[in-house]
């Protein structure tokens, strides 16, 4: 134990040096101690093997320089305190990022200067296939006013790649940080506040709980969801996002994007999603678009195939966006929303200028939804995210759709895919 007391001559001397720096009146003083000190418990370079922790205690039990131990054992402990402190205030300030990415470490509690593209497909390609496969609604595909034109009725996964932005996922947790309260935290404002709307949010949460639940039957896909570690509190899921990337076309058959930098696959990988650019005349206003069904996300998805080809859609290579969502409480909704631009208040209050809004398209007015005092200036706290069901102004949908109109989306992983029959 030779080189504890070593250590202990060092802190000593860093006490002894740093005194004489400050110019304190103590430094001769302390000088001398540390010098009677030294040469009583320290022996020459290279002996120190016979020098251990209880020879350093008994020298200063004789001695009496409890006072020398304590302030170096407090300086020590000074400094162990005020690294942890600054560690923990970086936390604060910059989220660290999920511990497998390879970005994780000491360098990215501080720098989020990074954007890296890590090819998962070795340890992915299966699990997301089977996550595709459960996904998939063929029945649904082909139908529609988004999906007529899909003659395919499968997807093969090619690709997984891992999105690891630093500034996006720094930006995404301290928006869920900052603006999503736990879901339990809400329900319990939301029971002393509007109790009838605390039962149907409940129900409505439960029933979609156990609509992702049946996911975790498979073992692949159970394990991957568990690896990458989804905040439940406050209800963060993973969804379907699709996108047009490089060479899609228009109905005309025109190419759309002849560079992948300017294609919105592009974008999303290095910019994140930006609900600023959703638009209002959306059936749930202007928000971002999430999907629990990869054959919902792949109507958007792009076509790539020219018009005229006798395949159709089969064959086509496409992108999808895995997606961390943090949904948080919900607001379920059985109406259109065109032109909402946030969620109501847990009191369902929505915002007042939506009463004399009549550019709605789809669906009726908002006078002609509700009722005059359901739109008003409130305090209450809101709903974080709405999501419709199969069933829209008394129409059947075909799909669920999840809309998040803040930054609480991270695109975290990008499928490439090919459409099969």
């Amino acid at each position: 134990m030779g080189y504890v007391a070593f250590e202990f001559r060092c802190v000593l001397e860093l006490v002894c040096l740093t005194t004489v720096a400050l110019g304190q009146p103590g430094a001769p003083q302390a000088l001398n101690v540390t010098t009677e000190v030294l040469s009583d418990f320290f022996v020459a370079e290279g002996e120190s093997d016979r020098c251990n922790a209880a020879d350093v205690v008994e020298c200063i039990r004789e001695r009496e320089y409890w006072e020398i131990f304590l302030f170096c054992l407090f300086l020590t402990l000074s400094i162990v305190l005020l690294m942890l402190c600054g560690v923990r205030v970086g936390v604060g300030i910059k989220p660290p990022p999920p511990r497998y990415w390879t970005a994780s470490g000491l360098r990215s509690l501080f720098n989020d200067s990074y954007h890296r593209e890590v090819d998962m497909s070795d340890e992915l390609c299966e699990p997301v296939q089977r996550l595709f496969n459960y996904t998939t609604a063929a029945d649904c595909m082909g139908k529609g006013q988004d999906g007529k034109w899909a003659t395919h009725k499968r997807f093969e996964v090619l690709k997984v790649i891992r999105i690891e932005n630093g500034h996006q996922w720094s930006n995404y947790r301290r928006t869920v940080r900052s603006n999503v309260m736990p879901v339990l935290q809400k329900m319990r404002a939301m029971a002393r506040l509007s109790p009838p709307f605390c039962k149907y949010t409940q129900d409505s949460l439960t029933t979609l709980d156990s609509r992702f639940r049946t996911l975790q039957g498979d073992v692949k896909v159970k394990q991957f969801l568990d690896s990458i570690g989804l905040d439940s509190g406050r209800n963060e899921r993973l969804l379907f996002h699709g996108s047009p990337g490089k060479g899609a076309r228009d109905s005309n058959g025109c190419i759309l994007f002849n560079h992948d930098e300017f294609s919105p696959v592009h974008a999303i990988k290095h910019v994140g999603f930006d609900e600023r650019l959703g638009n209002v005349k959306g059936m749930y206003g202007a928000g971002t678009y999430f999907g629990d069904m990869c054959s919902k996300a792949d109507q958007y998805a792009g076509r790539y195939n020219s018009p005229t080809n006798p395949q159709g859609s089969v064959g086509e290579v496409a992108t999808i966006f895995l997606s961390r969502v943090c949904l948080g409480c919900p607001y379920f909704t059985q109406q259109s929303l065109e032109q909402l631009k946030r969620p109501p208040c847990v009191q369902g209050h929505f915002d007042l200028t939506l009463y004399w809004n009549q550019d709605v398209v789809q669906g009726r007015p908002w006078n002609q939804k509700f009722a005059p005092t359901t739109f008003c200036v409130c305090k209450h706290p809101r709903f974080d995210s709405v999501v419709a069901g199969t069933q829209v102004d008394g129409k059947p949908r075909l799909y669920r759709e999840f809309v998040v109109y803040d930054n609480v989306a991270y695109p975290e992983f990008c499928v490439t895919y090919r459409r099969v029959l």
